[in-house]
């Protein structure tokens, strides 16, 4: 087995659920000293599982939601302690932890700082009221800034703001505001999302109901371009769709586990995990496992001392060859052509090469690194469906 150095805690508690999103979540905060409890002992079970693997550091720690800042330091302390006795954190550790404008104070972000989170991932969406009563968000646009400022105090410089753009009316002169307001604040990263409709959402019941008309998703990509163009005038480093860093040395090291196909672990009711195994004939085995969406099932497994619920999946050879794809023509990396090669059996070029020269001719796309590498350009990303079907065709 590779190991993983990249690790996912999911916090399923949020004080309302927000229109637009599709995560597991719920409401009930008082579950969250049973849910720590079986997180940490889902920690250790799922560590004596590996034990063959030598204990090196963790490269990151990612915690997602939900709302994590709605733990306490408490809370915090001791998953961060079974992280450490399952997999080593140490100083160099990029320790995530997303947060809510609206759940922040002082006291709870000097304990966090102390505890060893260094990047904070803040959900703004929208420095607009309007935008932000219709995504259900808790908090204001005065909430954000503030919030800003509370982390920075506390000693955390690695500050990265989530926006949502594409909704109903929105203008390319509004997201431009959206992003200057977004600017003000210094931060390091910038995450922009368009929105998306997710079934199971309020905001999709809305739409079924026909109180909720989407913006149509040409004007959308439009915006798309906006965002991009405005960014980059001002040096920013747009290395993923919907990612953008004040330099590249503040790019997220663990997103790009993600997008690099890059194994990890997912710890939580809901959360996911993907490991690599090297087989006796030198082919590797990739698998995709998840703990099942059910907080209360996750609880009651692990208090009798078994794993919760969980399913998996072997990728099959069509299914990495689709996947590598679809994540490395997302980003500024790109597709390499030497792993293209080695997943299609050195018939990776006989294959989409006619491709790939006619996208580099239409100027969807450039050869780098001595034509080592095929990167879609902002008029390729544009198009990003569209071309990821067409690479996806002949799998």
């Amino acid at each position: 087995m590779i190991k993983s150095e990249n690790l996912y805690i999911h916090v399923p508690f949020c004080i309302k659920k927000c229109r637009y999103c599709d995560f597991f979540s719920t409401t009930d905060v008082s579950l969250i000293p049973d849910y720590v409890t079986a997180l940490v002992q889902e920690i250790r079970l799922r560590s004596q599982l590996n034990v063959s693997q030598p204990k090196g550091n963790a490269v990151t720690v990612y915690f997602g939601g939900g709302t994590p800042s709605l733990l306490e330091p408490r809370d915090l302390e001791n998953i961060l302690q079974a992280l450490d006795n399952a997999f080593g954190l140490c100083r160099q550790t990029e320790i995530t932890l997303e947060a809510n404008p609206g759940t922040l104070d002082e006291i709870r972000l000097k304990s966090f700082q102390r505890l060893g989170i260094n990047r904070v991932s803040l959900g703004v969406q929208s420095f607009d009221p309007g935008q932000l009563s219709l995504l259900g968000r808790i908090h204001s646009a005065d909430d954000a800034v503030n919030a800003v400022e509370k982390v920075r105090a506390c000693g955390i410089d690695n500050i990265s703001l989530d926006l949502i753009y594409g909704l109903p009316g929105q203008s390319g002169d509004h997201l431009i505001r959206e992003l200057e307001a977004a600017l003000n604040l210094n931060p390091a990263h910038l995450s922009c999302y368009m929105l998306t409709l997710e079934p199971g959402t309020a905001m999709h019941t809305m739409y079924e109901r026909d109180k909720f008309l989407p913006m149509a998703q040409s004007d959308q990509v439009d915006l798309f371009r906006v965002a991009a163009k405005y960014l980059k005038a001002r040096g920013w480093d747009h290395y993923e769709v919907s990612n953008f860093a004040k330099h590249t040395s503040l790019r997220s090291v663990h997103n790009r586990a993600y997008w690099q196909m890059v194994p990890y672990h997912g710890f939580g009711p809901g959360a996911h995990s993907y490991t690599v195994k090297s087989k006796a004939d030198g082919s590797i085995e990739c698998k995709r496992s998840w703990n099942a969406p059910d907080l209360d099932g996750y609880i009651r497994f692990l208090k009798t001392g078994n794993l919760p619920a969980s399913d998996s999946e072997t990728l099959t050879l069509e299914q990495r060859q689709m996947e590598y794809v679809m994540v490395g023509l997302r980003t500024s990396m790109g597709l390499d052509i030497r792993i293209g090669q080695n997943l299609w059996q050195n018939r990776f070029l006989t294959v989409f090469e006619p491709l790939m020269d006619h996208l580099e001719n239409e100027g969807f796309a450039r050869f780098q690194d001595a034509g080592q590498r095929f990167v879609l350009t902002l008029d390729g990303w544009m198009r990003l469906d569209s071309i990821v079907a067409s690479f996806v065709e002949p799998i």
